[in-house]
């Protein structure tokens, strides 16, 4: 008896040391879809922590995103804006669970580009250009401790060459694996 006992034991730690060094092995990511926030209307990211095995602490998120804008003015004029962004910055969670509080900083690097065409002047007006803006981020994160949906709500503050724009808000939904 003493020894099935012991057997069963040894295979349930067996089993229970596995689980651990698995997920000491590997870093927590997440891949989402941000609506407003960092990456203007839209866009897609990737997030991981640097320490393995860890739900929260200090991290990073990559992403590309952007906004295109059509407009008519009272000339019967067209204008065009696109731009593309690339936010990237670091970001801490504070949380043992599935839900932590996330603040970090960044840089939203970006190409825009202008075209407006009037017919009063038949020239294409051509303006594109590079630009970077800094932000900062504070809000909630819903992420499972294994795999499966998160979610993120942040308010992202913009810091550019115009001004400290504290009016953006963003709402992030993905995969957390």
């Amino acid at each position: 008896m003493k020894t099935k006992l012991f057997i069963l034991l040894l295979i349930v730690f067996s089993f229970q040391a596995e689980a651990q060094t698995q997920s000491i092995e590997s870093h927590k990511k997440a891949i989402f879809v941000e609506a407003y926030g960092q990456g203007l209307h839209a866009s897609v990211n990737f997030d991981m922590r640097f320490v393995k095995g860890v739900p929260c602490g200090l991290g990073f998120r990559l992403g590309v995103g952007g906004i295109f804008t059509g407009t008519s003015n009272a000339d019967a004029g067209t204008e065009a804006t696109g731009v593309v962004a690339f936010p990237a910055g670091l970001n801490y969670l504070i949380g043992e669970k599935k839900s932590s509080v996330e603040a970090g900083l960044g840089v939203m690097p970006y190409y825009a580009r202008t075209d407006i065409y009037s017919p009063t002047n038949p020239e294409m007006i051509d303006k594109n250009g590079w630009g970077t803006n800094g932000y900062l981020n504070l809000g909630y994160r819903f992420q499972p401790i294994g795999n499966g949906f998160m979610f993120r709500l942040n308010w992202t503050p913009v810091i550019s060459s115009t001004g400290f724009l504290a009016q953006n808000f963003g709402v992030s939904a993905g995969y957390s694996f």
